[in-house]
């Protein structure tokens, strides 16, 4: 009993006899914790709260110097840690005091007040998240000052074999409250941009199959996660439940995954293969050798390999630190090799990775003097380092792969216009060669069979002087038909000055040529004619000849309309018949087949409807480049 009232009196006068700083709380925002922090080691781990309240009133606690907020106890073995504060209002006050680093296995805060000890609550990155005393991405206790009376905070620490760093803070309840809801609105505006991201690339990789937005999402994902596992997101969020998934050094092994996706990325972007690139296999070896170290890591954790506390977070840190050094020098002799190529993808990744390796030396450089428990005149975490490279890497790469996506796209439309004209050229010399052809059978009809028949009707017309019989005169008629289908034939072929004379005069003469009893062919021509190039004139006769062809031979038409309409920029041939129609296999004939092509070389359009009751074609040709003409 007499112990227990010699630590009470103890308790009433510790600040007294300690001498230590007592802040009052005076401001409405964030308080000056850092100026007010003493700090005890206890290097064996057996220290509990009624040792450490001992200890601070012998003056055991050193004043925890440090020029911000942040504590840095360098590497930590097997210690724990004691931070000591004492806290005074004239009023009521609530306030908020923030650990802000998310990987701390274990943390406790006391309160001592009037010679009571209580717990305001346990918390830690090993223990389920609903555990925690207050709900934030951070480590968070309310503290309640009741007017006019002094109250002494104890915070222990355990953090065995890891960097153990981290921001304390204390703030006004209600600047907190502020300041948290906009920090997790920008964390929402972050998150909402990622997601957008993600989405666009999906769909860019869905379409197109380009394997690069693959590669780009995962470095996005691998990378959003690390920022997530660092600023104690994931762990709120996402595995709340899995305290065990903190084991696996997420913050670590999602860079690992960037990494391997973000080189990959690299090699599409910049065309690289191992036709072009001597260091292409150096790359190549990294990835196999980062893949199975990441697998390996993931195996010792999750196999628990015994003893793997002792050495597997110092492991993973100087393993990462070594790998990004690593990246970053395959990459800039990835771009040196290139730097003869122009490309301007070459140089534009470049630029983006400047703002990414500043970023990357700054991480190194914190992470460097936090593992040294050296305290700098800033402070800064590493994930909101990492969240602005992040940030500048989406602007980049984003409009790297816009720039990517265009140039490719310029690049296909022209292979598509060349293969086109190529396509057309073809046509053209094909159609030449053939209308030459014809002009050539055209001719050797007119000038050789004609004249053989002409020469026969004479020799026939003097036998017939003196003595006339039925077979003579039926040899005749023969002969007459003959010589009138072949100058029928030789038009079709080649009309005679075609090139002299309107498209609308060749059809109308074409077409009286062709009228009889059978089917009565009607021509109609509308507005003011254009005169077309030689080549595109002849293709609409040529055109109009097979329809008027299958019109008579196959169509079984009485009555057929040929129209030839003028428009201002373009010209109309409609062909229209009474006929039976050609079925729904019509655009598998070879005639078709003629027609559409004809037609797309004369870069119109072509529209057939037939049925039982007829058949309307509807021919439509650009005249932008014709010369009108009188009418004819």
């Amino acid at each position: 009993m007499k112990n227990y009232l010699l630590f009470f009196i103890l308790l009433v006068f510790s600040h007294a006899a300690i001498g230590q700083k007592l802040l009052e709380i005076n401001t409405t925002d964030e308080l000056p914790l850092k100026d007010y922090l003493y700090h005890l080691e206890d290097a064996k781990g057996d220290v509990d709260i009624l040792q450490a309240i001992k200890l601070a009133q012998t003056g055991k606690f050193t004043f925890a110097k440090s020029a911000t907020s942040r504590q840095d106890f360098g590497y930590n073995t097997s210690s724990k840690h004691w931070l000591y504060f004492e806290l005074a209002s004239k009023q009521k006050k609530e306030l908020m005091l923030e650990i802000e680093y998310a990987n701390i296995d274990h943390l406790e805060l006391f309160e001592v007040k009037n010679g009571n000890i209580r717990s305001l609550g346990f918390s830690g990155d090993i223990y389920k998240y609903a555990q925690r005393p207050y709900y934030n991405n951070n480590y968070i206790f309310l503290l309640r000052l009741a007017p006019n009376q002094k109250t002494q905070y104890f915070l222990h620490v355990n953090q065995p074999n890891a960097i153990l760093s981290f921001a304390i803070r204390l703030f006004q309840y209600d600047y907190f409250k502020q300041t948290d809801r906009r920090e997790y609105i920008l964390w929402g505006i972050y998150i909402g941009i990622i997601m957008i991201l993600l989405v666009v690339n999906l769909v860019m990789l869905i379409t197109i199959k380009d394997w690069i937005y693959f590669w780009y999402i995962l470095y996005q994902h691998c990378i959003t996660m690390h920022l997530f596992s660092d600023a104690g997101l994931g762990f709120q969020y996402l595995w709340h439940d899995y305290p065990q998934f903190n084991i696996y050094d997420p913050v670590y092994l999602y860079i690992w995954g960037a990494m391997i996706a973000q080189l990959t990325f690299m090699q599409y972007f910049i065309h690289q293969n191992r036709h072009n690139s001597k260091v292409f296999k150096w790359i190549m070896g990294f990835k196999i050798f980062l893949t199975f170290a990441l697998v390996l890591a993931i195996g010792i954790h999750f196999f628990e390999i015994k003893g793997k506390e002792l050495y597997m977070y110092k492991a993973v840190a100087t393993a990462t630190s070594i790998f990004v050094l690593i990246m970053c020098i395959l990459t800039v002799v990835s771009l040196y090799e290139k730097r003869s190529a122009k490309e301007k993808l070459v140089k534009y990744y470049a630029y983006a990775l400047v703002f990414q390796f500043l970023g990357y030396i700054i991480v190194t450089l914190l992470n460097l003097s936090q593992s040294k428990g050296l305290n700098l005149p800033f402070d800064i975490e590493t994930y909101v380092v990492m969240g602005v490279v992040v940030v500048i890497d989406i602007f980049f790469f984003s409009y790297g792969l816009v720039y990517r996506f265009e140039s490719y796209k310029r690049l296909n439309q022209k292979l598509e216009l060349n293969i086109l004209n190529t396509k057309q050229e073809s046509q053209k010399r094909i159609i030449e060669s053939l209308e030459e052809e014809r002009r050539r059978i055209s001719q050797d009809l007119h000038d050789d069979i004609g004249a053989t028949l002409a020469t026969a009707k004479g020799y026939l017309s003097v036998l017939g002087r003196d003595k006339k019989s039925q077979e003579l005169i039926n040899s005749q008629n023969l002969i007459d038909s003959a010589a009138e289908e072949l100058r029928t034939i030789s038009h079709t072929l080649m009309p005679k000055n075609f090139n002299k004379i309107a498209l609308s005069r060749t059809i109308d003469e074409s077409i009286r040529k062709i009228n009889s009893d059978k089917t009565q062919f009607k021509f109609i021509t509308i507005g003011q004619q254009k005169k077309l190039s030689e080549s595109k004139e002849l293709l609409i006769f040529r055109m109009l000849t097979e329809l008027l062809m299958n019109i008579q031979k196959h169509s079984e038409a009485t009555e057929a309309t040929v129209q030839l309409i003028y428009h201002e920029e373009f010209l109309n041939l409609i062909v229209e018949d009474n006929g039976k129609g050609f079925g729904e296999n019509m655009h598998d004939g070879k005639g078709f087949r003629n027609l559409y092509a004809r037609a797309e070389y004369l870069k119109g359009e072509l529209l057939i409807d037939s049925n039982e009751y007829g058949t309307s074609v509807i021919l439509t040709v650009p005249t932008k480049e014709s010369i009108n003409l009188e009418t004819q």
